[in-house]
This record gives structure tokens, sequence and C-alpha cells, in this order.
């Protein structure tokens, strides 16, 4: 059970590495008065930070998961429109209906779950 639990934490550590490179790439903001994603941000901090804690990982994951599937929901209102008037050619309909940064967007929140659902499941192996 151990090694399962450290397989667990290592791979969402690797999410929530991965999460804080796509953020600061895309000039993440939270809103448009909020300051880009970077190191003036604490939860840059929480999920970049090699010697920080899972615990913070956690809650950073927690904390940005909304931010971010809001922002991908605006990205896929102004995608859908743009779909609507272009009609492009989707004979299997797998294109994306959203924006490049909204497609961006939903796979971070993707893998936000992701992290979040290994930090927790790891914490109730450890409980048990």
């Amino acid at each position: 059970m151990q090694g399962s639990q450290s397989t667990k934490l290592a791979q969402a550590r690797v999410l929530t590495l991965y999460v804080g490179r796509w953020l600061d790439l895309l000039d993440f903001q939270a809103h448009q008065a909020a300051p880009p994603f970077s190191p003036s941000v604490s939860t840059y901090h929480d999920m970049l930070d090699p010697n920080g804690t899972d615990a913070a990982r956690l809650a950073a994951c927690w904390a940005m998961q909304h931010h971010v599937r809001r922002r991908a929901e605006a990205e896929r209102m102004h995608g859908e429109a743009a779909y609507a008037r272009l009609r492009p050619v989707d004979p299997y309909g797998h294109r994306w209906r959203t924006t490049r940064e909204g497609a961006a967007l939903e796979t971070i929140a993707s893998m936000l779950s992701s992290a979040i659902e290994l930090f927790s499941s790891s914490t109730n192996e450890a409980a048990r």
C-alpha cells in the first residue's frame, strides 16, 4: 500500500508542476484585474517549490481549479460563437469549440482534477 501511495503522490506532484508551467506560460490571470500567475502569486510557489508541502500543493490546486474552469468556460463561449459563424467542416464532431487558450485551460483543468484526486486518494490511503 505504501508503494501505491508514494506513486500517487509522485504523479500528483508532476501534474501540479505541469499545471504551474502551463499557467505561467499562458500568463494566466484569475480575472482581468488579477496579477498573472508568476512568482508574485502565492499559488505559484505552492505549486512549483520543490521544498513545498503536498498539503500546500493540494490547496493551490483546489484554489486554481475554480479560476481555470471559469476562464475555460468564458473561452468556450467565444469559441462556440466563432464556430457557429464559421461552420468549419467537422465530420466527426471532435473539433474544439473553444479558443486555443480555452483548449489549453480545459486541459489544465483536467490535470488539476487528476492531481486533486491523486493527492486526496493518497491521503485517504495514509489514514487507513
